[in-house]
């Protein structure tokens, strides 16, 4: 057993010396390391179609230095969630190719029909044509197929999160865009109730049908923050829209800025089978917007929300 010994070692010697030699002679080849998806200069971004089974087709395009949405609505978009969309594409490194067998297509939803095609334009120019598909299992990547061929690239990031979206949440939610400190007074009337705040000079004073009430001016802010710069929570939808066309609004909410305007919107609050929406529709305005029940009942006036806290003696 002894005399083996030696044998045993001298082999293994000898074979970790032929592995040093031929690494050293043919080392492994060197991956290139992570490319960005537009190699040299960045691309001017105009315009992006997103195409998939569930959302069908959305278009989002500059027009006029202004973003919209040019189908399946026309409506302002989002400028945040274009801005964050286009700067990932510009900043987007590709790690590589994890497969180029079209039987993986499905497996990583890059298939035509599993997969959001985007399209991506330039000045009129199609400069990317994708199919997009899920997420990696480490939440850090996107698989990507470039459209016509079979490669299933990896892209860093999130990209799936951005562009598979339906149209609503492309569409920009402000309906109000003020300085706070423009308002002057808020009135809301509901049947034979008229609630009112009025600044009076650095202080807010509440009234309820004429009769005054105490409120904590640090409660008043938060109301004025949310009607200064009022944002929808979403759009109404087919259950909604109905609600606001066959019923009179329960409340008429109005509220005067400092040069003398006054903007004016009507509420509709939840009854008990709403699932806590409110519905919005701005005076003379077409669309209706939704709240819930949380924003939505701030926006009637809720002096519960106003009224200075009691304290025990």
């Amino acid at each position: 057993m002894k005399s083996k010994t030696p044998l045993i070692l001298g082999g293994v010697f000898l074979v970790l010396v032929i592995i040093f030699l031929v690494t050293s002679i043919n080392p492994p080849e060197k991956s290139e390391g992570a490319q960005p998806l537009f190699k040299g200069e960045k691309p001017d971004i105009d315009k992006l179609e997103m195409s998939s089974k569930a959302h069908g087709t959305i278009v989002v395009e500059e027009q006029n230095g202004v973003w919209n949405i040019t189908s399946p609505v026309q409506y302002r978009a989002a400028d945040n969630m274009v801005e964050t969309t286009i700067n990932t594409l510009l900043n987007l490194p590709v790690d590589g190719i994890v497969s180029d067998r079209k039987e993986s297509q499905a497996k990583f939803e890059v298939s035509d029909s599993l997969g959001t095609s985007l399209k991506v334009y330039s000045k009129g120019e199609l400069i990317l044509d994708a199919i997009v598909g899920k997420h990696s299992i480490d939440m850090n990547h996107t698989y990507a197929r470039l459209a016509g061929g079979d490669d299933i690239y990896l892209w860093r990031g999130m990209l799936k999160s951005h562009v598979d979206r339906e149209p609503n949440d492309w569409r920009d939610k402000t309906i109000y865009s003020f300085n706070e400190d423009d308002i002057v007074s808020i009135t809301a009337v509901t049947g034979k109730t008229t609630k009112e705040l009025v600044r009076a000079d650095s202080l807010w004073v509440y009234t309820e049908n004429g009769t005054k009430k105490p409120i904590e001016q640090k409660n008043v802010k938060d109301l004025l923050t949310l009607i200064a710069t009022l944002r929808c929570d979403a759009f109404a939808d087919a259950k909604d829209i109905p609600r606001a066309a066959e019923n009179e609004p329960d409340t008429r909410v109005s509220f005067k800025v400092r040069n003398g305007d006054v903007h004016a919107f009507d509420v509709w609050s939840p009854g008990d089978e709403d699932a806590g929406r409110y519905l919005v529709r701005k005076e003379n305005g077409n669309e209706v917007f939704r709240f819930y029940r949380y924003r939505g009942a701030q926006l009637v006036i809720d002096y519960e929300k106003l009224k200075p806290v009691e304290t025990e003696s």
